[in-house]
């Protein structure tokens, strides 16, 4: 899944989801677009990801596993 499939899957707004990861609503937008970001902020995403997807009783993720994601470094 990308990551705006885990956005609108939780009913996360972008501004809502870039505070759930702690980054800012920039590299998320970068991120949901495919362009490059660090592995760091993608480990952030995938974090609060988990963090709902833990919640749910689903099972985690890693942040390679975010579809559409391209890394700068």
């Amino acid at each position: 899944m990308t990551i705006d499939d885990y956005r609108i899957t939780f009913g996360w707004s972008k501004r809502c989801m870039a505070k759930q990861a702690g980054i800012d609503i920039h590299t998320l937008s970068r991120a949901i677009s495919g362009l490059p970001i660090y592995r760091a902020k993608a480990g952030l995403i995938a974090e609060a990801i988990n963090r709902e997807l833990q919640r749910r009783g689903e099972p985690s993720i890693r942040y390679t596993d975010l579809a559409g994601v391209t890394f700068a470094d």
